[in-house]
């Protein structure tokens, strides 16, 4: 067996080794590493197990170079997934030291890979995230009967008494864009440019979409998705602050899962979120079982995984801070914060 760096003239055949992968997401796609170089100028390489001609692992990595929290390695920034995949045992090890020598001679701080379940290496783990994952049922009517009977009632109530519709195309861009950055700063967590949605649509092409829920003319609350194999991942979203009010996000959530069963896709990725946090809370009303993410760390010179959360109060104040900043400061310093937190 042999570890090499991706020659980039390989990638599609590192793109087809992620997507036959029971763990493949579309976070381990070579093209994801490219809108991470692309919006951020991070350093990025997949490291590509093999055995003679044939790929049995691969592990994407972004240098995340910031001056707050240095230089580390991560699989992969910005993704919620990550982590060595292989096809064979031997393969796991045989990464995992590959990426510790790689920390080491680069002067990384630490290693960080995040795992969907279990992780196969044996690092510092830590368990602050949970995702939610759920199949979908063989017809678009099936859908509104997997979803809770309360949840369900407001779904009904959103489309039959409030008059919500469901739209989709491109045209969705800049509200979307105006409702995300309205609710990361009235959370005070920073944000991405519009540059780097317009990349992500742009390299997943066919694999992308944008949905949204309409109500008298205004987008009330619209999400980005990204898709591979039989799986939808609704990734980034926006809403209106009477968006609940309206039932409007029940609604565009129940939409995306019927439009998913139409289009042949059979899991519904509805991604991670804090154990106890409000997210998680909405994703259980609509139905959605928490599985923990192993999210681990090496160290080489020792150290402890950061904890740049809500929950902690250094984090606080730079909070506050945000979210009581004008919308367009906002916009152009919070991409600078983003780099911090990949």
């Amino acid at each position: 067996m042999e570890i090499q760096l991706l020659d980039l003239r390989d990638a599609r055949s590192v793109d087809r080794f992620v997507m036959t992968h029971p763990r493949g997401t579309p976070f381990h796609e070579t093209r994801w590493l490219q809108l991470v170089r692309t919006t951020f100028g991070f350093e990025t390489q997949t490291l590509v197990a093999r055995r003679g001609r044939e790929i049995v692992g691969v592990l994407p990595l972004g240098m995340v170079t910031a001056p707050i929290t240095g230089r580390r390695l991560v699989s992969v920034p910005f993704g919620v997934y990550g982590g060595i995949l292989a096809s064979e045992d031997e393969a796991v090890p045989a990464l995992d030291d590959a990426a510790q020598t790689l920390a080491r001679r680069s002067g990384a701080r630490f290693v960080e890979t995040r795992y969907m379940g279990d992780a196969p290496t044996h690092h510092q783990s830590v368990h602050l995230y949970e995702t939610y994952r759920r199949a979908l049922p063989e017809t678009a009517d099936e859908v509104l009967g997997m979803i809770p009977r309360k949840a369900r009632a407001e779904v009904r109530k959103a489309r039959n008494k409030v008059g919500v519709q469901a739209v989709e195309g491109p045209r969705l861009f800049e509200d979307f864009y105006s409702l995300y950055v309205h609710n990361k700063r009235k959370l005070g967590s920073p944000l991405f440019r519009q540059s780097y949605f317009r990349c992500l649509l742009d390299l997943y092409g066919p694999r992308a979409a944008l949905h949204g829920i309409v109500h008298e003319g205004r987008v009330q609350c619209a999400v980005v998705s990204v898709m591979a194999r039989d799986v939808i991942y609704p990734y980034y979203s926006g809403a209106a602050p009477g968006a609940d009010r309206l039932g409007a996000n029940n609604a565009l959530y129940a939409h995306l899962m019927e439009e998913a069963v139409r289009r042949g896709y059979r899991l519904f990725d509805f991604g991670r979120s804090r154990a106890g946090s409000g997210p998680a809370a909405f994703k259980r009303h609509m139905g959605f079982e928490p599985t923990p993410l192993d999210y681990q760390f090496f160290f080489p010179r020792g150290g402890k995984p950061p904890a740049l959360t809500p929950s902690n109060p250094h984090t606080a104040l730079p909070r506050r801070i945000l979210a009581s900043l004008p919308v367009w400061v906002a916009r152009f310093i919070g991409p600078t914060i983003m780099r911090q937190v990949p």
